[in-house]
């Protein structure tokens, strides 16, 4: 299912080559598999080509800038007192704010005062939401800088989604009462002013940062998380194996919002053309579920579309100032996903091999563990790029996330350990 907001992107010609290099406890190096094309090239209203990231046989996705303080870091979002009481507190300060705007609202002598009330509550939600957009763009600085840690990214998404929804509920709580308020109606550009407040906070409030509150409060088990930044862009992503779901929510701040008119002039229809030419896969109709496409807009010139097709669902942003897909969530089943490359090496002496089936960078990546001898599935204890990241268990397998272009990967058992790099090669790019 299609609902819209704008957008425009387009892709370079990239081919990918994954280049293996083995170091195994004991073993022979694997061999470099066979080269990846993952790319396609796609034209802007403007005739300009801008990189989105291609996936074969599945939706295309929202890649992070190019930049030389990318980083990349799991993270584990689990019962956090402190954060939860964070959380708590910024959604109980945004809901005093709210009440008290409320009061003076219903407090008010006259139409001209109630009129005021609700301008002042409005330019102050309105600030109020800028002010989150700025903490999570130095938060992702910070990051970047390595001057804070995944856990306190993790602890500061939690507590801007708790506020984005509070400021959302706050300005439809206050319409509300105003919309039913006997012989007051309220103005027009308050009304507009209000639906932009709401609009611009639910940019800052997702699923998966919801979910990452849900386990620092203590609702949720505990739930690791791929955090990736650069060029002013920020990429969380997770699996659970246990419900065979992944999870990613990505935001460049920089493609939002930036000078310019609506490059699609309001036209609904050329900006579901487009996306549908960004996402060619999810764009096909033999691809989607669910009714025939909902077009929908919202805010100077910005444009949701929301997609549901095989391997589950695409919330992705475009701002027609640009014509820059800057914010997109996407949910998928993992066991419906195609592999782009699998790699595979084994330790001889303890009977062990591992395979890694990838998909792209914050993507997927599966990893099992088998006894060689025996062809049966291994527990095994798993590190990526020297980071723990879970254990196979009975059935050998974990889902966990591919955080770069250069991944290694170890496994270790009580009888050996397989450890192997996967380099991403683009020297012809």
């Amino acid at each position: 299912m299609w609902q819209v907001a704008a957008m425009r992107y387009s892709l370079p010609v990239l081919m990918v080559v994954f280049v293996v290099t083995a170091t195994v406890a004991v073993g022979t190096p694997a061999p470099a598999p066979e080269a990846s094309p993952v790319a396609a090239t796609q034209d802007t209203p403007d005739g300009l080509i801008k990189p989105i990231a291609t996936s074969r046989n599945t939706t295309n996705y929202l890649a992070l800038p190019d930049d030389e303080t990318e980083r990349a870091q799991f993270g584990n979002a689990s019962l956090d007192l402190g954060a939860a009481v964070a959380a708590d507190s910024a959604r109980l300060q945004e809901s005093f704010v709210g009440e008290a705007a409320v009061e003076r609202f219903r407090s008010a002598p006259n139409t001209s005062a109630r009129t005021d009330a609700l301008h002042r509550f409005s330019s102050d939600l309105s600030n109020r939401t800028g002010a989150l957009r700025q903490r999570q763009r130095r938060t992702v600085q910070q990051f970047d800088d390595g001057r804070i840690s995944t856990a306190v990214v993790l602890r500061r998404l939690s507590t801007i989604d708790a506020r984005a929804r509070a400021i959302d509920r706050a300005a439809v709580r206050l319409q509300g009462i105003a919309q039913f308020t006997p012989r007051y109606t309220t103005p027009f550009n308050i009304t507009s002013r209000f639906n932009n407040v709401k609009q611009r906070a639910s940019l800052l409030y997702t699923g998966p940062r919801e979910g990452v509150r849900a386990s620092l409060i203590g609702q949720r088990n505990t739930k690791q998380y791929l955090l990736r930044t650069g060029g002013n862009g920020l990429a969380l992503a997770g699996t659970d194996s246990r419900r065979q779901r992944y999870v990613r929510d990505a935001f460049v701040d920089d493609r939002f919002q930036q000078s310019g008119s609506d490059r699609f002039d309001g036209d609904i229809g050329t900006a579901l053309d487009f996306v549908q030419e960004l996402y060619p896969w999810a764009g096909d109709s033999g691809n989607q579920r669910g009714p025939d496409s909902d077009v929908d807009s919202m805010f100077e010139s910005v444009y949701q579309v929301s997609i549901t097709h095989r391997h589950g669902e695409l919330l992705t942003y475009l701002d027609g100032s640009d014509a820059e897909v800057f914010k997109e969530v996407q949910r998928k089943r993992l066991p419906r996903l195609p592999v782009t490359e699998s790699v595979s090496e084994a330790n001889t002496t303890a009977d062990l091999t591992v395979r890694a089936n990838l998909t792209h960078v914050t993507g997927p990546m599966e990893l099992t563990v088998r006894d060689t001898t025996a062809n049966v599935p291994v527990d095994a204890r798993i590190t990526v790029d020297g980071q723990f990241v879970g254990e196979t268990g009975d059935d050998g397998r974990l889902w966990t996330v591919q955080p770069g272009e250069t991944v290694r990967v170890e496994a270790t058992t009580d009888g050996g350990r397989v450890a192997f790099t996967v380099v991403r090669d683009t020297s012809g790019v």
